[in-house]
Order: C-alpha cells, then structure tokens, then sequence
C-alpha cells in the first residue's frame, strides 16, 4: 500500500563516503546529491554541520535553496551542534557552528536544527535546561524548531525521556522539542507506551527511524556508527515505533538515518533509491496498520 507520508534522507543515509569517525564532508557534487535523492523518492534532506561549511563556501545557501526547489525537496534538517552547554575553548567552537547552523535554518527554511549532548561530562539537567532555553530563543528568531535527540547512557547525561522531557518543558520555549530516532528508543529501554503515556502536543516532535538487533552489541558506538540497518533489514518493531509517533498527532515527514559502513561503499544513487525503498514499504505498511487498527477502536 502507497503512502503519502514525505520521507527524509538524513545526511549520513545520503552522504555516500562521508564517515563519522572521519571525513564527515560529503565529497559529492550537492547538485547531484539532491536531484538523485528526488529521483529516488524523497521529499526531505538533511544536512551535517561540515558539509554545510562547504556548500556555503561554493554556493552560498540562497543557491543551495534554489536546488532544493527545483527538485521539489520541502523538508530540511540541518544538524549537528555538540557542547552547546559548555564553557571554554569547546564552547568557542561550539559556538561558531551555532551561528552557521542558525544561518542555514533561516535561508534554507529548516523545519529544525538537530542538537545533542554527545560527550556530556559536565552538565546536567538544570544546566542542560537554561542552556536549551538560550538556543531555543535563538533559533526561534530565525524561525526554525530546536530537536534535542534523546540518547542512551553511553553518550549523554539525559539518557531517558523523562530527563528530556524536562529540559524541554524546563526551557519554557514553544520551539523546544524532541528527536525521537527509534534505535535510541530500543537502547534506553523507552516503549510505545512511554512515548504514548509522557508526550503531549505541547512538545514538537521529528522523528527518524533505521533498524538492527535487538541484542545489545558488544562493541556499543560501532553498532551506532557502522552497523545500523536500513528498515525492514532487521529486527527492531518500526510499526510500533511510528504507531506511537502517529497516536501523538504527530504529521511530519519521516526520516530514515542508517550509519553503515558498507552502505558508505555503495555508489549515492544506489543507496538513495534502496533506502527510501525500504524505508517507503516499512512506513506504509506501518500507517495501514495504524489506520485499520483505529478504524478497528471506532467500530
């Protein structure tokens, strides 16, 4: 069954060589890159804070949004800011990726900026929270959303969605939300009765799913950098998943994120068109249980 439901490629889903562990820019022509990902499907792209440097130095962003109208790509996610709550050296850094993340959501229309705690040793919530609050008032000057991703343990200091919840609520800001990636919810123990039960409309959402076992890896960052899996290629419950998301009135595109390092071989319109392949199949037998299961509750 065919949905309508606009689907994402995240930056790493798209971004052919361009590694995590190494060179993030993504070395491919961005004029190709966007129309194979049209081609393929999708109606949404997302963008790394490297590769963004790089397409501002060539083309500028006004050039780069031109592109993206032309090939009829409306949702955009630009990402990564790290050490946003921090202070010294880190926070300079940290800062100057802030400005080219906030410039980018304004002229190429971001639906939001992608942000987490990767790293965290040295704030928690209360700081977390204030610091939250003073990019959330930023970014909504230049009209754009603020999705703090919830991660596992292994990685940040609000490893749970009660923890994200309240630097979101905390913050006070309207544009403060959440980044729910499915792998992310399997790893912190976080169900659809969780998301159903403690998420409410005055939260926005973006969603990205990807898939992989269900056993914990024994080598944890290199399953989430190398290992990932496409939807429907392994065993995670993604109908669930976006069953949960779709109850909370959520209505956005979905993103699909896989971090693979044999994907990364692939030729970038191969993984464009198996990638929303799968990712379209997976969504849209997902949404035609969710419809029949309400249609179910009516009768």
């Amino acid at each position: 069954m065919a949905t309508n439901i606009p689907l994402l490629g995240s930056y790493w889903t798209l971004a052919g060589a361009a590694d995590p562990a190494g060179e993030q820019r993504c070395l491919h022509d961005l004029r190709t890159r966007i129309e194979l990902a049209s081609r393929a499907g999708f109606k949404g792209m997302g963008f790394w804070h490297a590769d963004l440097e790089a397409i501002r130095e060539k083309h500028g962003f006004h050039e780069m949004r031109r592109m993206l109208d032309a090939n009829g790509i409306e949702h955009i996610e630009v990402e990564w800011l790290l050490d946003w709550y921090r202070d010294g050296e880190r926070r300079q850094a940290s800062d100057q990726t802030r400005e080219l993340l906030l410039d980018a959501a304004e002229a190429l229309g971001a639906h939001h900026i992608k942000i987490g705690d990767l790293d965290n040793d040295c704030a928690e919530v209360p700081r977390l929270t204030d610091e939250f609050a003073v990019l959330c008032a930023q970014a909504r000057e230049r009209g754009t959303l603020v999705m703090f991703e919830m991660l596992p343990a292994q990685f940040s200091k609000a490893p749970s969605l009660d923890q994200v919840l309240e630097i979101c609520r905390g913050s006070g800001a309207p544009n403060g939300g959440i980044m729910l990636d499915n792998l992310h919810c399997v790893r912190t123990g976080t169900t659809g009765e969780d998301l159903a039960r403690k998420i409410g409309p005055d939260i926005p959402l973006a969603v990205e799913i990807n898939d992989g076992v269900l056993a914990l890896p024994k080598h944890f960052v290199d399953s989430v950098i190398n290992k990932r899996l496409l939807p429907g290629d392994g065993e995670f419950d993604l109908t669930g998943f976006l069953c949960a998301m779709w109850d909370q009135g959520f209505n956005g595109p979905i993103g699909v994120e896989v971090l693979n390092e044999y994907m990364r071989k692939w030729p970038i319109d191969v993984a464009a068109e198996e990638a929303f392949r799968k990712t379209h199949r997976v969504v849209s037998e997902a949404r035609a249980h969710w419809e029949s299961s309400r249609a179910a509750k009516v009768d």
